[in-house]
C-alpha cells in the first residue's frame, strides 16, 4: 500500500523449491530475476514471486518481510483454493493501539487472546538543557502487549461455482481495523470512520471536487461538440459518446487523480486514462453543459465488498446524470457501454452519489430493466438424423453488452468459428450481424446452419432434443451446499422458439410434456411447451430470472430449479418409422 511518500515495502524475500532426484533431495534458490515488482493502481504496488524448477510434485517454501508506515494489520487469510492442512497466526499489538476486528465468512474463529509483556528497544532525541545540540539516545521501554493466537487444522478449500461476484468477499478471514492510537502524554486520536466521514474526505480532496470545475483544457472540443445539439438528452448523448470515443481505459482503477488537474488534462490530451480520470472528464463536461451530473463513489467486483468504512472501500467513480426526472448512470471508461447500461465490473454491492450540497446517497448498482435473448430457429430434421435450418437472435441491453464484449475483437471469419465450436455445427453461413456498433439499440444476429448427428438412430426410432444446441445441457450448481450468494448481475429472460420439420415417413411416439415452474417471492419462472401439427414440431422455452442477486440460503431451491429445468430441455422427441 502507498499513499503520498508513504510506502510499505516488501524485503527480504527467499524461496526454494525442493524436488526428489531418486533419493536425492535437490533445492534450487529464487534468485532476484524470479522478483517482479509493478504498480497495480494509485494505492498498489506488488510484488510478485516465480520460483525456479517447479513441477509436478515440488514443494515450494518462501518467507518476506512487509515494512509499513501505516498503522494497519493485513487481513489473516485463513482459507485458500486448495484444503490448508495446517494454519497459525500471532498477532501482537502494543497496548497503544485498539483494533477493532471482524471476521469473514461461515467459520467460527475462536482466537486465543491474552496480554503479555514487552520489551521494546528504542531510539530517541535528546535536546540538552541550554543547549542547541541534540544527542541520539537508546532506551528500553516495558510495555503491555496484547496478542492473539489463530491456529487451525483442516480446513477445507473455498470452491468457486459460477455466478459469484468475488469469491474474496466469502473467504474466512480476519480483518482488523485501527480504532484508536493513545501515546502517553498525548490525547487519544480515533481512525476508525463512518461512511459518510469517508465520503466527505473524497470530496474535500484537491484531487477530486476541485478537478471537475476545471473546463479550459476541452473548452473548445465541448463547444464545437454541442453547436447543435439539441435538449438535454441529445446532449448528455454527444458527451458520453465523445469521452467515450476520445478516451480509452488503461485498465486502472481510480476514485481521482493523484497529480490533480494536471493529470487529468494531460490524460484529455494523450487520449488514455484511468477509470477516475475519464469519468471525471465526462462529469465536468456535462455540468459545463448545463446538465444535473455528479460522481458516484463504486467499488468494483474486484475490489469486493469492504467490511469498514474506508478511503479504499471505493476503487472507481462513475456519473449520475438526471435529465427529465430520470437518473442514467454513465460509464466512459467502457466503450461498448450505454446510459444505465453499466459494465459487468461496476455491479456490484450499491454506489454513494455525492449530491452538490455534500449530501449523500446510496444508489443500487443491480440493474431493475430486464435484459432479453430471444431465439428464433426454423428447421428441418432430416431421417439420417442431421438439421438444416436458420438462427435469428436478438440480445438487448446487458445481454447485447456482453455479446459486444464477446465479439468485437472478431471478424466474421473469426466469429463464425466461435458460433461453430460453441453451438458444435457442421457449417454456419450468411452470418448477419445488425447494430453492434449502435450502442442504445438491440443486437440481431443470424445464419444458416447444418448440424449432423443432430438426433439418434436406434432401431426404427430416431430420437432427438427439439431445442437443439438451445438447450441448457447441463446444470451449472453442483455443490452438496453453497455458503455464498448466486449473483446473476442483472434479471434477464431467454426465450427460445423452435419450429422443426420432420422427415416424412416419421411420426411422433413421444414427446416431453409441457411444464410449468415458478420460484418462490417471484424469483424465477421456467415454461417449457411443445406441440406436434401437420409433422411439425413448435417448441418453446422460457427462463426468467427477476432477482440480480439471489442469497445463499435459497440455493437449493434454486439449484432444483435448474436441475427440472436441464432434465426437461434434454427430454428426447421418440419418432417412429411409419
Amino acid at each position: 500500500f502507498k499513499s503520498g511518500s508513504d510506502v510499505e515495502r516488501a524485503s527480504e524475500i527467499k524461496g526454494y523449491t525442493y524436488n526428489m532426484q531418486g533419493r536425492k533431495l535437490e533445492k534450487t534458490k529464487l534468485k532476484r530475476d524470479g522478483i517482479f515488482k509493478t504498480e497495480v493502481s494509485d494505492n498498489r504496488n506488488e510484488t510478485s514471486i516465480t520460483l525456479p524448477n517447479v513441477s509436478v510434485g515440488s514443494v515450494i517454501e518462501y518467507k518476506y518481510k512487509i515494512t509499513s508506515p501505516f498503522w494497519k494489520i493485513d487481513d489473516i487469510e485463513v482459507q485458500d483454493d486448495i484444503p490448508v492442512a495446517h494454519f497459525f497466526t500471532k498477532i501482537q499489538t502494543p497496548e497503544y493501539f485498539r483494533f477493532n476486528r471482524l471476521v469473514k465468512g461461515e467459520f467460527n474463529s475462536q482466537p486465543k487472546d491474552y496480554s503479555d509483556d514487552r520489551i521494546m528497544q528504542i531510539s530517541y532525541e535528546q535536546t540538552t538543557t541550554g543547549a542547541r545540540t541534540e544527542a541520539t539516545k537508546k532506551g528500553t521501554l516495558h510495555v503491555l502487549e496484547f496478542v492473539s493466537e489463530y491456529e487451525y487444522t483442516g480446513v477445507p478449500a473455498i470452491v468457486e461455482e459460477p455466478y459469484v461476484d468475488n469469491i474474496d468477499n466469502y473467504r474466512f478471514l480476519i480483518t482488523y481495523e485501527l480504532a484508536t492510537v493513545d501515546f502517553p502524554n498525548s490525547p487519544l486520536k480515533k481512525y476508525s470512520n463512518t461512511w459518510e466521514e469517508v465520503v466527505k474526505t473524497i470530496n474535500k480532496s484537491k484531487y477530486f471536487g476541485a478537478q471537475i470545475k476545471k473546463t479550459k483544457y476541452y473548452q473548445n472540443d465541448l463547444t464545437s461538440l454541442l453547436s447543435k445539439a439539441k435538449g438535454e438528452i441529445q446532449k448528455m448523448n454527444k458527451i458520453f459518446d465523445y469521452v467515450k470515443s476520445r478516451m480509452t481505459w488503461n485498465g486502472r482503477y481510480s476514485k481521482y487523480s493523484r497529480n490533480g488537474i494536471a493529470k487529468i488534462a494531460k490524460a484529455y490530451e494523450k487520449k488514455t486514462g484511468m477509470s477516475g480520470e475519464i469519468n471525471m472528464i465526462l462529469l465536468s463536461m456535462l455540468k459545463e453543459a448545463g446538465i444535473n451530473a455528479q460522481p458516484v463513489l463504486i467499488s468494483t467486483r474486484e475490489n469486493g465488498i469492504p467490511l469498514f468504512p474506508t478511503i479504499e472501500g471505493f476503487n472507481s467513480m462513475l456519473v449520475s446524470a438526471e435529465v427529465a426526472g430520470k437518473r442514467y448512470l454513465l460509464d466512459a471508461s467502457e466503450k461498448l457501454s450505454a446510459p444505465n447500461v453499466l459494465p459487468s465490473r461496476d455491479l456490484n454491492w450499491h454506489g454513494t452519489l455525492i449530491n452538490a450540497d455534500g449530501s449523500t446517497s446510496q444508489i443500487n448498482m443491480y440493474p431493475e430493466v430486464t435484459s432479453r435473448k430471444s431465439t428464433m430457429i426454423n428447421a428441418t430434421l432430416l431421417d439420417d438424423g442431421s438439421v438444416e435450418g436458420t438462427l435469428k437472435s436478438n440480445y438487448t441491453l446487458l445481454e447485447a453488452l456482453d455479446y459486444r464484449n464477446e465479439f468485437k475483437d472478431m471478424n466474421t471469419e473469426k466469429m463464425i468459428e466461435s458460433l461453430i465450436n460453441s453451438h458444435e455445427l457442421e457449417d454456419l453461413s450468411e452470418l448477419e450481424i445488425k447494430n453492434i456498433d449502435l450502442l442504445n439499440e438491440a443486437v440481431t444476429e443470424s445464419f444458416l446452419f447444418e448440424m449432423e448427428e443432430a438426433g439418434e438412430i436406434i432401431g426404427n426410432d430416431l430420437y432427438i432434443s427439439p431445442l437443439l444446441f438451445l438447450r441448457m445441457e447441463k446444470t451449472p450448481f453442483t455443490l452438496a451446499e453453497r455458503n455464498y450468494p448466486i449473483d446473476f448481475r442483472y434479471p434477464y429472460n431467454h426465450r427460445d422458439i423452435v419450429t422443426l420439420l420432420l422427415p416424412e415417413g416419421y411420426q411422433v411416439s413421444s414427446m416431453p410434456a409441457p411444464i410449468k415452474l415458478s420460484l418462490p417471492d417471484n424469483m424465477g419462472t421456467f415454461q417449457f411447451n411443445i406441440t406436434e401439427t401437420e409433422g411439425r414440431l413448435s417448441i418453446m422455452s422460457s427462463f426468467t430470472m427477476n432477482n440480480s442477486v439471489v442469497p445463499a440460503y435459497k440455493y437449493d431451491i434454486l439449484k432444483e430449479f435448474y436441475n427440472q429445468r436441464v432434465a426437461k430441455e434434454n427430454e428426447k422427441v421418440v419418432l417412429s418409422k411409419i
